[in-house]
């Protein structure tokens, strides 16, 4: 995505107009994500609940990311005529990023799921943690590899501009990654669930979906309004942040009337990839020290060893004393991002701009995982919670079980969420943690967190639009001696309409601060 917005823009659409593509995002969460949880928690296939999906949507990703990519070679082959093919060629692109979009919610919603399926109370956060980790190094690699100019090093081979290369590179490590983890990952499968005799149309998994979004538990619907007023602040941010670095290098640092460059589009992802590269580097950093330095929800034990040596113990005591809960360090993250991004319109170089997005990358480390790890304890209760009666309705195969059946089954699974046998923790009232979630919950409930991520995505869209259409209609005089760049507003007098974008998302993120505040006092 690093490059997409540019090259829309190179495309010929105006940014007022590229913001509503965008709207991709958004609508593919917020249809996608909780159908297939709904879906993939009822599936009894036999490769799992969630692997199918997994396989089935990056391969789609795979092959649109190719399609983004050669959209003008491919167009060009059927359409003739310069005026239609540039139309086309916008109209596949957008249809592309789509495609993308809505394939890739299946991957994700089904990942995140795995998480959660597979993993008891106490292991939450570090899992929520693990994968925010694995994210960071994608991301860094990825930003890494968008900074430097792969063409002058690899030629041709894997296309000759740099958006080329990029869709390739993304489609390789996406398939690579999906098929580790569908090999590694064992999955339970589902034998029977709670209404099975009755197949699940589209009304009923709607009527479901409805019902489970309008009747939230209390600390769920608390952490996804904390969850909605955050992303209105991200969306922006991930979505326009390279290209704001690049524009904002491009406005008051290039000289008028300096040399060209060839791949203006490849000129502008590299200055705005080598910021994230910083960002990724702080996020990656932030995801494997933080966790440590927060206390996990529900988790009333120590973390360290029972028996310390005398010398340290009472150095990690007052550690111990200090740190704070995941809901505090959620907190400090909104603020941190609000304090950070109410400078963007500001910036007057790509050091300070490089700097802004650079500092993000803490808050963004605690973002990725502790709403999901607020989310696994909470669906896990409630799966625990289940009457036994109701949960009688819910079978599915446990290492305990394959031993019963094994002259007569051959499927390799895996008891999950089993009892924290190392835990000294008292069970709450009526929960008991030596039951087994079914983990039919997770995918629906991630779903309708999805929900509440990607609606704001719309209120976030519609901002845009509104700061684009004034501030840039797409009118405006641009630098007649840089024909390359007429996509870019270069008026260094001018407001820098993605910046107001960017001060307006801080904002956003101190009412998340107080929604996140008040989540300690919801029971």
């Amino acid at each position: 995505m690093t490059y997409c917005t540019p090259y829309l823009l190179q495309l010929g659409l105006t940014k007022s107009k590229t913001s509503l593509v965008w709207i991709a995002g958004p609508l593919s969460g917020l249809i996608i994500q909780p159908l297939i949880g709904v879906i993939a928690d009822r599936s009894r296939s036999k490769w799992g609940r969630r692997r199918p999906f997994m396989i089935g949507g990056s391969i789609v990703v795979a092959m649109c990311l190719l399609v983004l990519g050669w959209t003008s070679e491919i167009v060009g082959k059927f359409v003739k005529d310069a005026e239609k093919a540039k139309n086309v060629t916008i109209a596949l692109a957008v249809i592309s990023i789509y495609a993308v979009d809505f394939a890739i919610n299946v991957v994700q919603a089904c990942c995140r799921s795995l998480v959660v399926d597979t993993l008891p109370i106490p292991l939450q956060q570090a899992g929520s943690a693990w994968a925010g980790r694995m994210a960071a190094i994608g991301h860094l690699l990825g930003y890494a590899i968008g900074s430097i100019d792969t063409v002058s090093i690899l030629g041709s081979i894997f296309g000759d501009t740099q958006f080329k290369q990029m869709t390739v590179f993304a489609a390789m490590f996406l398939i690579g990654a999906v098929s580790v983890t569908s090999y590694a990952v064992k999955e339970r499968v589902l034998i029977s669930a709670r209404d099975s005799d009755d197949k699940p149309g589209a009304i009923q998994v709607m009527s479901q979906l409805l019902k489970t979004t309008m009747d939230l538990p209390p600390r769920i619907q608390a952490i996804c309004w904390a969850q909605f007023w955050a992303w209105i602040g991200w969306f922006p941010f991930l979505f326009y942040s390279t290209t704001w670095v690049g524009e904002t290098y491009f406005r008051y640092e290039v000289p008028k009337g300096s040399a060209q460059w060839n791949d203006i589009l490849g000129e502008v992802g590299r200055v705005g990839s080598l910021s994230l590269v910083v960002f990724s580097s702080i996020t990656f950093i932030s995801s494997i020290v933080l966790p440590f330095c927060v206390r996990p929800p529900d988790s009333k034990r120590t973390r360290f060893t029972p028996r310390p040596p005398p010398g340290i113990a009472a150095f990690l005591k007052r550690i111990t004393s200090v740190r704070p809960d995941l809901q505090m360090a959620w907190l400090i993250s909104h603020c941190m991002f609000a304090a950070t991004m109410i400078f963007a319109p500001f910036a007057r170089s790509r050091a300070v701009a490089t700097f802004l997005v650079a500092v993000c990358g803490i808050p963004w480390a605690i973002s990725g995982w502790a709403p999901f790890a607020f989310m696994g304890v909470e669906i896990n209760k409630l799966a625990m919670n289940i009457p036994p009666s109701t949960r009688s309705g819910v079978t599915m195969i446990t290492s305990a079980s394959v031993r019963e059946r094994a002259a007569e089954s051959e499927l390799d699974v895996l008891r999950l969420n089993h009892e924290d046998t190392d835990s000294d923790t008292d069970t709450e009232a009526g929960v008991s943690s030596n039951i087994p979630s079914t983990g039919e919950l997770a995918g629906i409930y991630l779903g309708v967190l999805n929900v509440y991520t990607t609606l704001p995505q719309f209120v976030g869209t519609f901002i845009s639009w509104i700061v684009f259409t004034i501030l840039e209609p797409g009118s405006r005089k641009r630098d007649e001696s840089s024909p390359d760049s007429q996509w870019m507003n270069l008026d260094s007098d001018a407001p820098n309409a993605i910046a107001i974008c960017l001060a307006i998302g801080a904002i956003s993120a101190l009412v998340a601060a107080e929604a996140t505040r008040r989540l300690r006092y919801v029971r």
